[in-house]
């Protein structure tokens, strides 16, 4: 399971006051709404200590208690903020911070505890331990702490040493802890797949690409040699999409990898071998290429108005007015 779990600890129930607190919870909800649309899988819940509109993030003018979902209520007030009390409200998945976790997963949880730090992350160390059970829960249930963006909370990542072993755990308070966030669940992907779980991991291992009806099969069939390199080279490719949809560029910079036309006497005479069955089921016409090595090459199309970059061949060399 994965789950995005709130950290209590960087809540005192008070934040500053209203209007800073109003600003944390306006980030809270962005970091969260950029987490729900870049992670790839199933919902995610928010686990909370309690119900939203029982959690006192600050106090008013006359001392009395704002809480988070009075709070996010109010964002459908002002049209910059809309947005996100719609967001919020869609989730429709809060849940106790235990919720859905059987014994195991509970005896697992209380079982780990934080009891040194980790060269390179000494410095988060003592908010990890601040954070406390919610930490350790998202180390067991792969989750996500999500915290109120106070400066001590500044972090997207947490690694602890609890007894002989080592824990990682993912963490946001702004919108700039969820690339690297994301960036680390594409490596680990791309270090599990395998011809045999490409379909199932590819959009995990490579979210930025899209894919030609054949591929799938074309791997099935791909030499097992070579296997590592064309998954290498797709991530190049997956890399260079990711950048080009951000960037807004007419065409992608692919930096040392060629993405290659084919000559004009090659298409005149062999076109029909680089089609193949887009992601839509139609033929299309896959002509740029890069290498894997000096045998097998991968065909693609790039998409300029809408920045994309779609796979439709991956094996052998084909034919060329050369070879």
């Amino acid at each position: 399971m994965s789950e995005y779990v709130f950290n209590p600890a960087s809540n005192d129930g008070q934040n500053g006051g209203e209007h800073a607190a109003t600003a944390l919870v306006v980030a809270f909800v962005e970091t969260l709404a950029e987490l729900d649309a870049r992670l790839i899988g199933p919902a995610r819940p928010l686990k909370l200590p309690c119900n939203a509109w029982d959690m006192q993030v600050s106090l008013d003018a006359e001392g009395r208690p704002l809480t988070l979902g009075g709070l996010i209520n109010a964002f459908y007030e002002d049209g910059r903020t809309r947005d996100l009390a719609n967001f919020f409200d869609a989730l429709q998945s809060f849940a106790p911070a235990d919720d859905q976790l059987d014994d195991a997963m509970i005896e697992a949880v209380l079982r780990l505890d934080a009891t040194a730090p980790v060269a390179g992350h000494e410095a988060v160390y003592p908010a990890i331990c601040e954070a406390g059970l919610e930490a350790m829960q998202c180390a067991v249930t792969e989750g996500t702490l999500v915290s109120f963006a106070h400066p001590r909370w500044d972090f997207d990542q947490g690694v602890v040493a609890c007894g002989d072993d080592q824990i990682a755990i993912d963490h946001a308070s702004l919108v700039q802890h969820v690339d690297a966030i994301v960036l680390r669940k594409i490596d680990a992907a791309r270090e599990e797949v395998t011809r045999r779980n490409f379909e199932v991991l590819r959009g995990r291992a490579f979210p930025s690409l899209l894919w030609g009806q054949d591929v799938v099969g074309q791997l099935q069939r791909f030499p097992s040699e070579f296997l590592a390199l064309a998954f290498r080279r797709l991530a190049k490719l997956d890399d260079i999409a990711r950048r080009w949809q951000s960037s807004g560029a007419a065409m992608p910079d692919s930096g040392s990898l060629e993405l290659k036309p084919e000559s004009e006497l090659t298409m005149q005479n062999y076109a029909e071998e680089r089609c193949y069955r887009s992601s839509t089921g139609e033929m299309r016409t896959y002509e740029t290429h890069v290498w894997i090595d000096s045998g097998n090459r991968i065909h693609l199309l790039l998409d300029r108005a809408a920045r994309t970059i779609e796979i439709g061949y991956i094996g052998p060399h084909l034919r060329t007015w050369k070879h």
